[in-house]
């Protein structure tokens, strides 16, 4: 059954869907809270209020596709390979950590959960101008972020 189906019988009063949902996107949503937290308690703990904030609410105005925002992994059998993918990793967290929320927040969402603007301009409640500025400048302080700890 399709998100928009869900979301339909979930609006027609079958509350019960709303557990499918969760179950297809739970990851993804503690993907995106430990992302922006660097704590695995805290993104449980952020994720499980988001979730319960988003019941209080009409699902429909606040439901997001999450579609193409998989958990990317390197699983190559190469340890070398791993252990490059991994401290790249932790660089790039370090730096994404060193932002403003508003530039973390718009970054996450477009280049690591694979939003549109629209919606993350929608989430933020704020224009779609508003996000592309803050994704360019914030992969701009990224880029300068990453840039000075490699030198």
């Amino acid at each position: 059954m399709s998100d928009n189906d869900l979301m339909k019988q979930v609006q027609d009063g079958d509350v019960s869907k709303m557990g499918t949902l969760y179950e297809r996107y739970k990851q993804d949503v503690f993907a995106y809270f430990y992302r922006c937290t660097s704590d695995q308690g805290r993104s449980a703990m952020a994720r499980n209020l988001y979730i319960d904030h988003v019941r209080r609410k009409d699902p429909l105005l606040n439901g997001h596709s999450l579609e193409g925002a998989p958990i990317e992994l390197d699983n190559s059998p190469n340890p070398h390979l791993r252990m490059e993918y991994k401290e790249r990793a932790k660089l790039l967290h370090t730096a994404l950590a060193q932002l403003s929320p508003e530039k973390k927040e718009a970054i996450i969402l477009s280049r690591f959960q694979g939003l549109k603007y629209r919606e993350i301009a929608q989430m933020c409640n704020c224009s779609e101008n508003a996000i592309k500025s803050r994704i360019q400048r914030g992969l701009l302080e990224l880029k300068e972020i990453l840039e000075s700890s490699q030198a």
